[in-house]
């Protein structure tokens, strides 16, 4: 099949986006070796296959159930350990943790 053909079964689509996001879009596509066009027609290919996200747009990185616990014990300041002043005593710490659980 040309390339013509291929082109002529091909149907434009638009979107918008913000102008950093479009710069960064066109910046990662390049980085990676792909086209901008090529990314939206594997993500559509994706998102059709599935009947919606490739990915859980909650949780994009896809980070597991004990993960996002961790991060936002973390980010509320719970079940933290520490300041430790050295690797040593961090260890040691985890250590006793283990030995009490």
């Amino acid at each position: 099949m040309s390339t013509r053909a291929v082109k002529e079964k091909m149907e434009p689509i638009t979107a918008k986006l913000k102008p950093d996001e479009k710069r960064e879009f066109l910046r990662v596509a390049d980085r990676i070796g792909t086209t901008p066009s090529n990314a939206i027609r594997i993500f559509v290919a994706a998102f059709n296959r599935r009947g919606g996200f490739p990915f859980d747009p909650s949780n994009p990185l896809g980070y597991n159930r004990q993960t996002l616990a961790a991060m936002e014990d973390a980010a509320l300041g719970r079940d933290l350990s520490g300041p430790y002043g050295s690797a040593r005593e961090a260890r040691a710490a985890i250590l006793a943790e283990d030995e009490n659980a």
